[in-house]
Parts: structure tokens; C-alpha cells; sequence
């Protein structure tokens, strides 16, 4: 589930971004110190780190759903619903080339607060609600300087970008439905 939405965002950036993909890699690893020596700057990197994963209380619920089909019927919970945070940074020779493309991804997410169908993958294809992502929300966004002292990197410029999910919890359970008819019994006047 997880690589699926990540290929989810590769597959945005890349149809999306405009600029030329071919140049850019994607990544999803955690940007300390060590990654950041073996990274290679021949192109530009966007590197998208998963760093939380929690349930949304917010939109939780505890209905039961029920679709009928004659005498039988399918009863389904509604499903939990999890964020997903991704620090999303960029990796440049030159500082002015990374303002330049982060800036352009910002613009490219902020187009698109519901996941659009063509970059689905995987079992995001099939979600049950709609995607969808937040950005750089003030109360969901770690404290830059935590990030990155937590990863023992350098501090960097980074979005915050958040991705809630439906992650249906328990199967639809088939149940039998009471069915009754109603007979009505009584003389008829004629008049």
C-alpha cells in the first residue's frame, strides 16, 4: 500500500512537473548525511522522505454500511482513514536551480488537492474515497529544525506534504435480511 502511493507520487511529478523529467531523479530515502554523500548531483534530485503515518481522527467513523441484493445483503464499516507525511526537499548543484524546482513543485501540488485517476497506482486505483493531499499545513508540519537535527543533516528548505488514504479495515460481512410481507385482510364494501 505504502509503494503504491509513492509510485503514485512519482507518477504525478512526472506526468505533471513541468519541466523535463527525463532530467530529475526521485527519490524516497531518508536525507542524512550519508545519503546526501552518495548522492550523485548529475541531475537534480526531489527527494520525497515518508517520515509519519497516523491515523486521521478527524475523519473517522464508525458507520456500517449496507447495500441489499434480494434477500441477502453486504454490510461494509466505513473505512480508516491515514495520513501520510512526506518532508519533500530538493537536491541541486546550485541553490537558485533548487528555489527554481522546488517552487515548481509546489506549484505542481498545489494544482491537484485530489489525487487526479491518471497517476493512481497500484491499490491507490482502487480506493474508496478520493485521495487527497495537504500542503504545508502549519499543525501537521514537524518543526524544520527537529527534522533535521533529528537526521543528523544540514537544514534545507522542504514541503510538507501530507496524503490521506482509505485502508478498508475489515471485510464486507454477507448477512441475511428479514424480509416480510404485508397481507391485508378486510371485507370490501360495495356501494
Amino acid at each position: 500500500m505504502i509503494q503504491d502511493l509513492d509510485d503514485t507520487l512519482k507518477e504525478l511529478l512526472t506526468q505533471k512537473l513541468p519541466i523535463a523529467n527525463a532530467a530529475i531523479d526521485i527519490r524516497f530515502e531518508m536525507p542524512d548525511k550519508e545519503w546526501e554523500t552518495r548522492l550523485t548531483l548529475s541531475k537534480p534530485t526531489i527527494n520525497l522522505f515518508l517520515y509519519d503515518i497516523r491515523e486521521n481522527h478527524d475523519l473517522r467513523s464508525n458507520e456500517t454500511f449496507l447495500s441489499r441484493n434480494g434477500t441477502t445483503g453486504r454490510e461494509t464499516r466505513a473505512p480508516a482513514r491515514l495520513d501520510l507525511a512526506y518532508l519533500i526537499s530538493v537536491w541541486t548543484k546550485d541553490i537558485a536551480d533548487e528555489h527554481r524546482l522546488l517552487g515548481n513543485v509546489l506549484r505542481t501540488l498545489l494544482r491537484y488537492p485530489i489525487l487526479p485517476p491518471e497517476v493512481l497506482r497500484g491499490e491507490m486505483v482502487n480506493q474508496s474515497l478520493p485521495l487527497q493531499a495537504w500542503i504545508a499545513q502549519p499543525e501537521r508540519t514537524p518543526n524544520m529544525w527537529d527534522f533535521w537535527g533529528g537526521i543528523d543533516g544540514r537544514l534545507k528548505p522542504g514541503i510538507s506534504y501530507m496524503v490521506t488514504l482509505a485502508v478498508e479495515t475489515i471485510a464486507p460481512v454477507e448477512v441475511d435480511l428479514v424480509t416480510a410481507k404485508v397481507i391485508r385482510l378486510g371485507t370490501r364494501s360495495e356501494g
